[in-house]
């Protein structure tokens, strides 16, 4: 026992390793012709880093076409709307991802769910099976069809009456 080495648990693949199986992955499903994989949601975060980029770079296009008009301009542009408009892009472009991940995450859901629900089907019509039948709901008829009338009580001997007649 001595010689034995204590086994450490091994650590998740993180750094380089985890990204390049991550890139590896999307390359697959966006060969995937048949659409058989959902990869939308592996590439969120490249398609949100890239949109903020975008609205960022589209602000300072804008910025430098203020500048091209005037200095002053080009100063309110800078100080006022660049921000504004910048923060307002990033807000609309998270709340558009997040919709978008949304709708994919109820996606998967639902398909995880529809396979259980087969699951307990399956496991629900074998339990049926091996029930016996109990049909309790077709043992009454209705009052009146005369095929379930109580037998008539046996008549009941007066007192006055000889016992012997």
């Amino acid at each position: 026992m001595a010689g034995e080495a204590l086994k450490e648990p091994v650590p998740h693949e993180t750094g380089w390793r985890a990204a390049r199986a991550d890139v590896v992955e999307i390359f697959h499903g966006l060969i995937d012709v048949q659409l058989r994989s959902v990869v939308t949601t592996k590439m969120a975060p490249v398609i949100y880093i890239f949109l903020v980029a975008g609205a960022g770079a589209v602000d300072f296009y804008l910025m430098l076409q203020a500048f091209q008009h005037s200095l002053g301009f080009g100063l309110v542009y800078l100080l006022l709307i660049l921000p504004l408009t910048f923060i307002a892009a990033v807000i609309a472009v998270r709340v558009g991802m997040e919709v978008i991940l949304s709708i994919f995450r109820i996606l998967v859901n639902m398909e995880s769910m529809m396979g259980q629900m087969n699951t307990l089907r399956g496991q629900t019509e074998a339990i049926a099976e091996d029930m016996p039948r109990i049909q309790f709901w077709r043992g009454r008829k209705k009052r009146g069809s005369g095929d379930d009338e109580p037998p008539p009580d046996p008549p009941v001997a007066d007192k006055n009456q000889d016992p012997a007649k």
